[in-house]
């Protein structure tokens, strides 16, 4: 409701108010915006892996530490471990859509983070930061999964 004083007299409009436009303004603008968010979400849930992955000088070797570790990641919750890493890159600047020297250093600044702050997993008598031990995880589990496609077929 909005009160105007014009010359000594209050009147009160019945009109749409200038905090309900800016509200259902808002709200459009929410809305318009959320095709583009769920592309990203999308964009972000189905190749995000791959991204992170790229992100490996040595994807096989990254497999052999990823196999070490007491637990490996299960193909459908690959998605869900991509996601998590990409939740940490977002606190060092990275976004989805950024280049992949963008994530690089987002992934490096993150690892630098895990290490400082004892954020530390074991493998084979080794420390590894969390990030980064995930990160072989992924690569182990779609390293057998590439190779174990092949099998199925066969």
């Amino acid at each position: 409701m909005n009160d105007d004083t014009n010359d000594g007299h209050t009147t009160h409009d019945s009109a749409i108010s200038r905090r309900n436009v800016l509200i259902l303004g808002g709200v459009a603008i929410v809305a318009a915006a959320l095709p583009a968010s769920f592309r990203l979400l999308e964009r972000e849930t189905g190749d995000l892996a791959d991204e992170l992955l790229a992100m490996l000088a040595d994807p096989a070797g990254a497999a052999v530490i990823g196999r070490q570790l007491s637990s490996t990641v299960a193909p459908e919750k690959q998605k869900a471990v991509a996601a998590k890493i990409a939740k940490r890159l977002r606190t060092h600047g990275w976004q989805p859509g950024d280049t992949p020297e963008e994530m690089r250093a987002a992934l490096a600044a993150r690892i630098r983070h895990d290490f400082e702050h004892g954020e530390m997993v074991e493998v084979a008598g080794w420390q590894m930061s969390r990030t980064g031990a995930e990160l072989c995880a992924l690569a182990a589990t779609r390293h057998e999964a590439d190779h174990a496609a092949p099998l199925a077929h066969g």
